[in-house]
Formats: C-alpha cells, sequence, structure tokens
C-alpha cells in the first residue's frame, strides 16, 4: 500500500468516526433523557404520595395528641382525687386507732370494777332473795285489799 491509499483509507475512516460520533451521542443523550423522565415523574409520584399520606395522617395526629392530652387531664384530676381519698383514710385510720386505744384503756380502768361487781353478783344467795320477796308479797297482799277497798 502506498502512501495515498493509505490516507485515503485513514481518512474515510476518520470522517466515519466523526459522523458516527455525534450520531453515538444523540443517542446517549436521548436515554438520558428518557431516563431523567422516568426519575421525574417518580419523584413527582413520590412526592404526591407524602402529600396525601401527610393529608391523611396530620389530622389522625392531632386528633391522637387531644385524646392523649384529655386523657392526662382525666389522670391528673383522678391522681388528685386518690391523694384527697388517701389522706382521709390515714385521719380515719388516725381517728379509729385513738377510739381503739381510748376503749382498751377505758376497759383497763373499768376491768377491776366489772370484776368487783361480777364478784358481788355471784355472792348473792338467789334462795335467800326469793324468799325475801315471798316474804315482801305477803306482807303487803293486806295492804293491796285494804287499799282497794277505799277505791
Amino acid at each position: 500500500m502506498n502512501m495515498t491509499q493509505r490516507d485515503s483509507v485513514l481518512g474515510s475512516s476518520s470522517e466515519t468516526q466523526a459522523q458516527e460520533i455525534p450520531q453515538k451521542l444523540l443517542s446517549i443523550e436521548k436515554k438520558q433523557y428518557r431516563v431523567l423522565k422516568i426519575m421525574m415523574v417518580a419523584n413527582i409520584v413520590l412526592a404526591a404520595a407524602i402529600v396525601i399520606a401527610l393529608l391523611v395522617v396530620i389530622p389522625k395526629v392531632v386528633t391522637v395528641a387531644d385524646e392523649a392530652q384529655s386523657t392526662m387531664t382525666e389522670i391528673q384530676k383522678l391522681s388528685d382525687s386518690a391523694g384527697k381519698s388517701l389522706e382521709g383514710i390515714d385521719d380515719t385510720i388516725t381517728t379509729a386507732n385513738k377510739t381503739i386505744k381510748d376503749a382498751g384503756k377505758l376497759l383497763e380502768d373499768n376491768a377491776e370494777a366489772v370484776e368487783d361487781a361480777l364478784t358481788n353478783i355471784n355472792e348473792i344467795d338467789f334462795e335467800s332473795l326469793n324468799k325475801a320477796i315471798r316474804d315482801l308479797a305477803q306482807a303487803v297482799e293486806p295492804l293491796a285489799k285494804l287499799g282497794s277497798v277505799f277505791s
């Protein structure tokens, strides 16, 4: 091959390459453009999904927060009420303990007197007492008859 032939072969391949490069670049840019379109649509769909989710979720979150607040208020009221009830129970227990101590002291103070009274009751001769009651009834009977005559 001589030089002119070689130059013509090289020249023609250079021209062919020069024409193919813009076409390849154009093909690559078209593919990139399609990918960008797909990504843009995906981003729009994702943004729309996020907005819809927020529109659905935010009212529910607000509702739950309001319910939580009212529940906390009720719990606070119940806690206050329970505290007052416990104070009342403490006072009642204190009063009951004092009453029990006073009753115990009263029983201790009066135990000897009760024991003496029981001893005296046990010493009573009921047969003699019954005889004395019969004798009294016999003695009063004539007076009762005399009183009925005057009435």
